[in-house]
């Protein structure tokens, strides 16, 4: 019985009793009457959707990445402005007493460091951009002109080859018109003859005691020039993956230097094991190329030694042929004629089937020149592509993150006030830290302000400030997203038709801990103001921290893996098929797809299950609850009936 209802006269008392009794039973029964409507209407649910599958269309769009946290209204007094980083002052650009306007320069900084890793940063993205063309096109325009020279001289090779066939049956056909010497000269010879004869055929045949004939020996070169030719071949292809794994380790180590710069743990991990694993492949590859170069001297020095047995066997049986010509023209003059025809139609053989090969082997070549070429140009693999793709995004991002810290090497008013004190001159050392602000309401906020007193030694101080602020505590990892002059959206929970324009003055870099959740106090001023605020009121700020227009995007739980290692469902042809993807910015709600899918395409979302029955105490809510997510904060919104069944609150 509560306070009120004890005085009471007892007759009242008596009738509130029966009113309470009779509502606590009618709303007993609308619970249960409600308790089986929503079983049934979520069994329908379930049955009815069990067997359809959820699905959602690839389009190209806006990804935004947000972080959201929740804070208090305060009233400010004062902010104290400061560099992001140390460095040595060169200019000062305000005095005390001064009045300035929000965004108006307080000071700069020595910019050539920022400058020089911009620049480094912009010929990063363009060596990117012309890594991804020469994927796209395959070959630069002088490789595609040193392609066309080689088809050119394996088709003058072939034109060669064709001319020398047709001499060669000229030859012929001239030869079989000569005829020899005479008998008389033949036997003055005969005995000179016979016995060089003799000289050079113990000559051939100890000449032939590695190869049979100059047919063997030229069947061995051949053999030879081509196992030099595919050694050659090899060593120059071990010799392009080295530049390219030497291209990938600069890439890497570079990506790891700026993960070190921003202190990117995560990063510096990925990118070290990244430089070890391409110093792996270059280590493999130096001890291959070595090896390629054992196998081409051998190549070289076996060709060279049967190169000279084919010549000493080619001049021994021309000797031979010559002595035998000679002895046949001794034997007789009559079949002179007879002898000096059939020796000619050895040799004419020999000339003909030589042209022969010739024509043959330009032929080969000039198969051999277009397949090669037809290799070297055809289209990027989507590995490849991927790669280059991101790449280019990587370079974009440190470019962006460069140019950041350039613009940091100016520190602009974050908001409008007078200028209290100036700490520093040109030429002495500032020692950053970033902005800070303090407010009357500080010191006693749960949410723990990121300002410092008046006594703050930061480069300048800026006092008789206007606009509320908001002072909001965000984890570790958004508080790290965070940048002073970022833009946010501020709504009011006493002003709940209302969003106010806000953006971030200041970022704590002590945090504060509190039931060991560790936050960071963020200081935000608002762009605008309305008659309802009032400090200590609770605030809801919503902060952007990245960014990627007009790109092709999916909802993010379509999405399996991250980065090069991600999949998607695609529906194709009434068949669901996983297809490799490359991941990029993961948003609020949809995830940035760098490669492997095209605008249009319909991708597979994973079933959602309803639980059949609800949570003990849901009560009887008129309101479900909703989750909202923006990057990686969570803010879970519910309602309840009347105040009975304890509804799920704020």
């Amino acid at each position: 019985m509560s306070a009120i209802t004890s005085k009471l006269p007892a007759g009242l008392r008596q009738d509130e009793t029966r009113r309470n009794r009779i509502l606590t039973i009618l709303l007993a029964v609308l619970l249960a009457i409600c308790a089986v409507v929503a079983y049934l209407v979520v069994g329908q649910t379930t049955s009815s959707s069990s067997g359809t599958v959820r699905t959602a269309t690839v389009s190209k769009g806006v990804v935004l990445s947000s972080v959201s946290a929740t804070g208090t209204l305060q009233a400010p007094q004062e902010v104290t402005a400061n560099f992001t980083t140390s460095g040595t002052l060169t200019s000062v650009a305000v005095q005390p007493g001064e009045t300035v306007q929000a965004g108006q320069p307080l000071g700069t900084i020595d910019s050539t460091s920022a400058q020089q890793q911009a620049s480094q940063a912009e010929s990063g993205v363009e060596t990117a951009n012309a890594q991804l063309e020469l994927t796209l096109t395959g070959e630069t325009p002088a490789q595609r002109a040193q392609d066309a020279l080689s088809v050119a001289q394996s088709r003058q090779s072939l034109a060669n080859a064709k001319t020398g066939l047709t001499a060669a049956k000229r030859s012929i056909a001239l030869d079989k018109l000569t005829s020899g010497s005479s008998l008389s000269q033949a036997k003055q010879q005969l005995r000179t003859d016979q016995g060089q004869l003799q000289v050079d055929l113990a000559k051939q045949n100890a000449d032939a005691a590695t190869y049979a004939n100059s047919d063997a020996a030229a069947t061995a070169v051949a053999a030879d020039k081509a196992k030099l030719a595919a050694d050659q071949a090899k060593q120059q292809s071990d010799q392009q993956s080295q530049l390219v794994w030497q291209q990938q380790q600069s890439s890497d180590q570079s990506s790891l230097s700026t993960a070190k710069a921003s202190s990117d743990l995560a990063g510096i991990a990925n990118y070290t094991n990244a430089v070890d694993y391409d110093q792996s492949q270059l280590n493999a590859l130096a001890r291959t190329l070595q090896s390629d170069g054992f196998a081409i001297t051998a190549d070289q020095n076996q060709l060279g030694a049967d190169q000279s047995s084919q010549t000493t066997l080619t001049s021994d049986a021309a000797t031979v042929k010559s002595d035998e010509q000679k002895i046949a023209q001794d034997h007789t003059s009559v079949t002179n004629a007879t002898t000096s025809r059939k020796a000619t139609q050895l040799k004419d053989a020999q000339s003909l089937q030589s042209a022969k090969q010739q024509l043959a082997s330009a032929r080969l070549g000039l198969r051999s020149t277009m397949a090669g070429i037809k290799v070297k140009q055809a289209p990027p693999t989507p590995a490849e592509l991927a790669q280059a793709r991101a790449g280019v995004v990587q370079a974009k991002i440190a470019l962006a993150n460069a140019r950041l810290a350039l613009a940091d090497t100016t520190l602009r008013a974050p908001i409008g006030g007078v200028v209290a004190t100036v700490n520093g001159t040109a030429g002495t050392q500032t020692s950053g830290g970033g902005t800070t602000s303090s407010s009357s309401s500080s010191s006693s906020s749960s949410s723990g302000g990121s300002g410092s007193s008046g006594g703050s030694s930061g480069f300048v101080t800026l006092t008789n400030v206007s606009g509320m602020q908001v002072v909001a505590g965000f984890s570790e990892i958004d508080a790290a997203k965070i940048r002073v002059g970022q833009a946010a959206t501020v709504t009011v929970d006493a002003l709940p038709s209302e969003t106010f324009a806000a953006h971030v003055i200041s970022v704590a870099e002590t945090a504060t801990t509190s039931s060991s959740v560790v936050t960071y106090p963020v200081t935000f001023v608002l762009d605008s103001s309305a008659t309802g605020l009032k400090p200590g009121m609770t605030a809801n700020v919503d902060v952007v921290v990245a960014e990627l227009d007009n790109v092709l995007h999916v909802e993010t739980a379509a999405v399996r893996g991250s980065g090069r290692n991600a999949t998607v469902t695609v529906l194709r042809d009434g068949k669901q098929v996983s297809v490799p993807v490359v991941a990029g910015l993961q948003g609020d709600s949809s995830t940035a797809i760098l490669s492997g899918l095209t605008n249009g395409e319909t991708v597979v979302l994973p079933s959602v299950t309803i639980a059949s029955s609800s949570s003990s105490g849901s009560g009887l809510g008129t309101s479900g609850a909703t989750t909202t997510t923006s990057g990686g904060s969570t803010r879970f919104r519910g309602g309840g009936f009347g105040g009975f069944g304890g509804g799920l609150g704020p």
